[in-house]
């Protein structure tokens, strides 16, 4: 606590004061305290380590590290996490957190399944909305932090995380293949890219090495890409 500014101080008690003297004293209860008290801190330890352009990342403290710091499990940190995000929610970018993380996805062959770290819950349970919205699903057996993903559904997120540009580029390589492919074009819906390639049973590495000849080399994304499934999306000729 030493390095908090007495502004901060201030901000918690008078927020902490909020639930005990409007007419409400002795209605919070320990468990209400211990959710706003953590709080206080992921805020603070979230906005330390914000982007240069200011968006928020929650994977930037990890469960690790903060239950170190509080002397609590892991566990409990990420239900922790969960809880605090839906009462005090604290306004982030998922997608921006998404694409940062893409760097260390890899690609199963055998299942044809993307497999990355999301080492935060509420990161989790976004993309699982958006994937079920699509139709799809995701999966984490017995690691909750490991996420598994068709890889249609993970070339429309990677399709949702690019800025405007690489996103249109991104259609049209996926329209090039599947006329390459022979399949009906007119299938292809690019608000559900996903349930599309699916349908369509068009090759997702396929998709991928396409995906990169369209982008360019700067792209931040094509690196992943090429960390993903090197060999495919690498030999791409940019």
């Amino acid at each position: 606590m030493d390095d908090w500014t007495i502004e901060e101080k201030a901000a918690m008690f008078d927020e902490i004061a909020s639930h005990y003297y409007n007419k409400n004293y002795g209605t919070f209860s320990k468990a209400d305290m211990d959710l706003l008290m953590f709080s206080f801190f992921l805020d603070r330890e979230i906005k330390k380590h914000a982007y240069e352009d200011g968006h928020l990342d929650y994977n930037s403290v990890s469960d690790y590290l903060i239950s170190k710091e509080l002397c609590i499990t892991q566990q409990r940190v990420k239900a922790l996490k969960v809880k605090k995000q839906l009462l005090y929610p604290i306004e982030y970018d998922w997608k921006i957190s998404f694409a940062a993380l893409l760097q260390n996805a890899r690609y199963e062959k055998d299942s044809q399944k993307i497999i990355m770290s999301i080492p935060d819950p509420n990161l989790l349970i976004e993309i699982q909305n958006f994937v079920e919205e699509k139709g799809g699903y995701i999966s984490t057996q017995f690691n909750s932090k490991i996420l598994q993903i068709r890889i249609e559904y993970f070339i429309e997120l990677v399709a949702l995380v690019s800025d405007e540009e690489s996103k249109k580029k991104i259609i049209k390589s996926i329209k090039e293949q599947i006329k390459k492919t022979d399949k009906n074009e007119s299938i292809f819906d690019e608000k559900n890219i996903g349930k599309s390639l699916i349908d369509l049973a068009v090759n997702g590495t396929s998709i991928i090495a396409n995906i990169s000849s369209a982008m360019s080399n700067g792209n931040p994304i094509l690196h992943a890409l090429r960390l993903i499934i090197p060999g495919v999306a690498g030999d791409a000729n940019l």
